[in-house]
């Protein structure tokens, strides 16, 4: 396991459903959107099995 972090410019969301969406409302948001500066939150990721783990909010 390789320790780093995770950021993105548009928050992160969970949806039970694979289906597609228009707007991201009424999903949990996991990370918020950034303002001025993008919010790095500590993760682990295998690269092996290409899978990423991180706490959120």
């Amino acid at each position: 396991m390789k320790h780093g972090y995770i950021f993105s410019s548009r928050r992160i969301s969970w949806a039970d459903s694979p289906e597609s969406i228009f707007a991201d409302y009424d999903h949990e948001a996991l990370s918020k959107d950034a303002f001025f500066k993008m919010k790095k939150i500590p993760a682990i990721r295998c690269e092996k099995c290409k899978l990423v783990l991180f706490k959120h909010e």
